[in-house]
């Protein structure tokens, strides 16, 4: 039997990208799709922090920040690196130019080729608003 694994990584549970080492997004599974809120035309081929870039009217974003950190950790090292949950706002599709505060936990994880150096990265993102404002609210 041979294993389709375009059509596996489509269908991957969770929210899976994709990235060259120059953090240009070659791929999205379906669940990316559905947590981005666009097609693919608008992510595949852009720079990661060009197709979702941070919020221009609120200076305590910091998720475009962690994230090229921790994604510059990765090609650093070839090591995975993990996000606590993360504040990352998100433009919102429908309205361009305005931002929907969201918070994520990201794992990032090299592919490495044989010599050992990253040839892509595995982005892994899980949206958890809810919980973080589930621990907000209990903590009032």
């Amino acid at each position: 039997m041979t294993v389709d694994y375009e059509a596996a990584f489509k269908h991957m549970p969770g929210a899976v990208a994709l990235l060259s080492p120059e953090l240009v997004i070659l791929d999205v599974s379906n669940g990316y799709l559905d947590a981005a809120g666009r097609g693919p035309e608008k992510m595949i081929g852009r720079h990661i922090l060009e197709a979702f870039p941070e919020n221009p009217i609120d200076p305590d974003d910091t998720g475009p920040r962690d994230l090229r950190a921790s994604l510059e950790t990765v090609l650093a090292t070839g090591e995975p690196d993990f996000l606590n949950p993360t504040r990352y706002d998100v433009e919102d599709a429908a309205h361009p130019g305005e931002f929907e505060q969201r918070y994520w936990a990201v794992a990032n994880m090299p592919v490495c080729t044989s010599d050992g150096s990253v040839c892509m990265i595995i982005h892994m993102a899980q949206e958890v608003t809810p919980l973080v404002h589930q621990v907000d609210a209990s903590n009032c």
